[in-house]
């Protein structure tokens, strides 16, 4: 069975509709194809779903699982960030929306002892002054880290996974995007190293966190259809310390084009069998199961 929960489509950053996005992971042989938008933020970025296009959202989502059943269940989600003091999944503004499931991610990066972001700095064009997002391009990345935190990647790191591991104790979702989204500007480990003992204390912070949660972490292939990394998230290290605490995981591609849904799914399900795990989770209508390892 073939399962993917994290799909973006031109409600936010996606590059297709949301009915081109359905009909190639049906063309794909997926059973389950959930959405899930980039939702709105208490500010205004270029990829996020619009609060105005909430309702529109929803109905067009739901108006697709029409369409497609009963050989492809079509679910509404949103992708919702953690941003420490200022939002996240657990604050209920999404509650009235009817969704079947969210993913609960972190982005952006705060550092340690700047003021927190409850009272929102912004610039003159509406960019928060509080942080910046560690997935943003590789130039942009640079000259954040040198302009936030004078270069220090070790405590940008730190920051990250104090973020993602809030994220969790916070909760409010059911499935926790892209782990160690950190990486992905560090191909070659080209701005931090991720074998140091700092790092994976670091790291491990949030894998302890999800210790006795039911919350799914993904592996996420985004990163390798946009040519950003060689293998999937999380890092093979960090999916069998999840294994070994009996965290539960799913395969989802990340998609913002049709091309993505199908493209690296075996390489998620190598990373998956050799972590040792033998099933994956799934979430239909109906609630969460359990699917054998492909």
């Amino acid at each position: 069975m073939h399962t993917n929960y994290h799909t973006h489509c031109d409600f936010c950053d996606g590059k297709a509709d949301a009915r081109a996005m359905a009909g190639a992971a049906r063309a794909a042989g997926y059973s389950i194809l959930g959405f899930s938008s980039h939702a709105p933020l208490p500010f205004a970025t270029p990829w996020e779903l619009e609060a105005s296009r909430l309702e529109e959202y929803a109905e067009t989502i739901r108006a697709i699982g029409r369409e497609h059943a009963p050989g492809m269940e079509v679910l509404l989600g949103l992708e919702i960030d953690y941003v420490e003091g200022l939002c996240g999944p657990a604050d209920g503004r999404f509650e009235g929306v009817g969704l079947d499931y969210s993913i609960g991610s972190v982005h952006y990066v705060t550092p340690s002892g700047a003021p927190r972001p409850s009272a929102l700095a912004l610039d003159g064009s509406g960019v928060p002054t509080f942080g910046f997002t560690v997935d943003e391009s590789q130039e942009s990345f640079d000259a954040h880290l040198a302009s936030f935190y004078g270069g220090d990647a070790d405590a940008l790191v730190a920051d990250y996974y104090a973020a993602l591991a809030a994220c969790v104790r916070a909760g409010g979702f059911d499935i926790l995007g892209h782990f160690d989204l950190v990486t992905k500007n560090n191909r070659g480990q080209s701005r931090f190293r991720e074998d140091t003992d700092a790092y994976r204390d670091a790291a491990m912070s949030a894998v302890d966190a999800l210790a006795g949660t039911d919350v799914i972490v993904e592996i996420n292939t985004g990163g390798m259809a946009r040519g950003k990394t060689d293998a999937p998230y999380p890092a093979p290290w960090i999916l069998k310390e999840l294994r070994a605490r009996g965290v539960g995981i799913c395969v989802n591609a990340d998609a913002h084009a049709p091309e993505h849904l199908a493209g690296f799914r075996d390489a998620g399900l190598r990373a998956a069998a050799e972590a040792g795990y033998r099933r994956l989770e799934a979430i239909g209508a109906s609630g969460r199961f359990a699917i054998p390892l492909e």
